[in-house]
């Protein structure tokens, strides 16, 4: 075998891109960056939940590394919802069953609830924010409604989107109304790659401000995803890990404070 095809095979590897797996484990991680940065440095270092304990906090040097070090954390994490954005447009269109693939989002919403209000404000019952699943079951429910509907006008199928849109924000959803009209678009779009990673990155961006737009970064991730599921069954690992974490991270914070 000669060194000019042996090289060309390692190309190949290297450019193989990224399964679906390998994206959501990615956005995974970066949801991970912020939650701690959120979750543990903020509430939890910095006693966030307490606003007289949080100004004293951050006024020491200490807390203003400690709050440095979140902030980091936190604007790494603008890059996990895109990803997952994305991956939720894909499985609503090649999904082999929506009704099930609408189910277990939703069904995973709930579950969520009470883990994402101890997380978030330490208590059981919080109305006034509701956890990211939420708004990825719109999004996948405005496609899935959308296809139904793909022999009517466009005007229609943008009404679906709409009023997805309207429910998250009524509902007070994490991401809310832009998180559901970025994964209509990314459906909306596809059809045209390029056309679908520049809308991504325009509604990301635009979510993303506060962070100087780094959410649209992660449509230079997205680009490289071949197309692949990949080989493990990880479809459950990604829906358990969401409420899991909540749950450990809350109890980190709830007994290093107590």
């Amino acid at each position: 075998m000669s060194a000019k095809t042996i090289r060309l095979r390692f190309n190949m590897r290297r450019i193989a891109g990224f399964t679906g797996n390998q994206l959501k484990l990615i956005a995974l991680l970066f949801m991970l960056c912020d939650h701690i940065g959120f979750m543990l440095i903020e509430n939890g270092v910095l006693y966030g939940q307490n606003p007289v304990y949080w100004s004293m906090a951050v006024a020491t040097p200490e807390g203003q590394r400690w709050y440095l070090a979140a902030r980091i954390l936190r604007t790494l994490g603008r890059l996990s919802f895109p990803i997952f954005a994305f991956m939720t447009a894909e499985g609503a269109v090649h999904t082999g069953n929506a009704k099930k693939y609408l189910t277990r989002l939703f069904l995973f919403a709930a579950i969520s609830e009470v883990p994402f209000d101890l997380a978030l404000k330490n208590t059981w019952f919080y109305s006034d924010y509701q956890n990211v699943m939420f708004t990825l079951f719109l999004g996948a429910l405005s496609i899935t409604l959308m296809q139904k509907c793909r022999r009517l006008h466009i005007i229609f199928r943008l009404m679906i989107v709409g009023i997805c849109c309207m429910t998250a924000y009524l509902i007070k959803s994490d991401y809310g109304a832009v998180g559901v009209f970025m994964i209509s678009a990314l459906y909306l779009v596809r059809e045209d790659r390029n056309a679908m990673l520049i809308t991504g990155a325009i509604i990301a961006a635009a979510e993303s401000i506060e962070y100087a737009c780094v959410s649209a970064l992660a449509f230079g991730i997205i680009y490289f995803y071949n197309g692949k599921r990949g080989e493990l069954p990880m479809k459950y690992f990604f829906y358990i890990a969401y409420p899991a974490h909540l749950v450990l991270f809350w109890a980190m914070v709830y007994f290093a404070n107590r």
